[in-house]
């Protein structure tokens, strides 16, 4: 490269690269899209390499503008962090609005505790649920669409934070009217039962899959959905079995008139963890959530 080198061109980089939209990182950076389209070609002949190519309507990086992305990124977070840490927060007096990915019972446990928050003057939490598998969970950190995750698995990436939070127990769930179970289920029965099945896996396994220390992968499902509270409703009405959380089943078990069970085989705890981007690991806006999240768990 040339001696000489203007350093936005790397930030404009990073935006084109994170919506792969000229347009889009135009409406970001509140500059015209010729400006943005003016500075990856500079970016470009000082590199002297293709950074981006074009790609249906879009655009998406080359090789190389991945490698590039990938050298620059420790060093755009260092800049960020340096400048979130100089800033002052005052919690009664922002404007800031926090985004938290979270599972179901998460979500359902806590979020009444941030609106309370909200309506003394404190900034809005926003909790969002959709994520069943792990990776858009971290792509959406890393992307700064998210500011922090509260998840069953920790990331191994190395510019995520994880931190433990809490430990949840596992249940099984039946009709209280269930024509063979009451009170208890044996091993044999879990596994003779029909289940209905969350639609949520970490490493590719199930959760009961992946916190059972018994091989229970051969139980029979015959429908799968997305919500422990629809996975509750339809136990409800039949006599299929399904697993979720203790404290959601005690919550709703008098509205689903349910049988909450103990597994009948070994099952660690469920490890909820906070997992954030190490650039705002010092941010003292991200500070304040983080404690306000683990004191709704105290």
């Amino acid at each position: 490269m040339a001696a000489k080198l203007d350093l936005n061109l790397f930030t404009v980089f990073a935006v084109v690269y994170r919506h792969q939209s000229i347009t889009l990182a135009a409406e970001e950076l509140q500059v015209t899209q010729a400006a943005v389209s003016g500075s990856i070609k500079r970016l470009r002949q000082q590199c002297g390499q293709d950074i981006f190519i074009r790609d249906g309507r879009g655009i998406i990086a080359t090789q190389y503008g991945q490698q590039l992305m990938r050298q620059l990124t420790p060093a755009l977070d260092v800049m960020a962090g340096v400048l979130g840490n100089m800033q002052t927060f005052d919690c009664k007096n922002s404007q800031l609005n926090f985004t938290v990915l979270a599972l179901e019972n998460i979500t359902n446990r806590i979020q009444p505790l941030a609106m309370e928050l909200q309506q003394q003057g404190y900034p809005l939490i926003t909790f969002k649920e959709e994520y069943s598998t792990e990776e858009p969970i971290e792509e959406a950190l890393l992307r700064q669409q998210a500011d922090l995750a509260i998840d069953i698995s920790g990331s191994r990436h190395p510019s995520l934070q994880t931190v433990s939070l809490y430990k949840e127990e596992a249940v099984v769930i039946c009709r209280s009217a269930h024509s063979r179970i009451d009170g208890t289920v044996s091993l044999e029965q879990y596994m003779d039962e029909q289940h209905i099945r969350l639609n949520l896996t970490r490493a590719k396994l199930t959760a009961v899959d992946n916190f059972a220390l018994t091989d229970v992968s051969g139980r029979k499902f015959v429908s799968e959905c997305s919500s422990m509270l629809s996975l509750m409703a339809l136990v409800a009405q039949s006599d299929c079995i399904g697993t979720c959380s203790r404290s959601l089943a005690e919550k709703y078990q008098k509205a689903f008139n349910l049988q909450i069970l103990d597994l009948p085989f070994l099952f660690k705890p469920v490890q909820f963890s906070l997992v954030w981007h190490k650039r705002n690991n010092d941010n003292p806006a991200h500070i304040w959530l983080r404690t306000t999240i683990k004191s709704m768990f105290s």
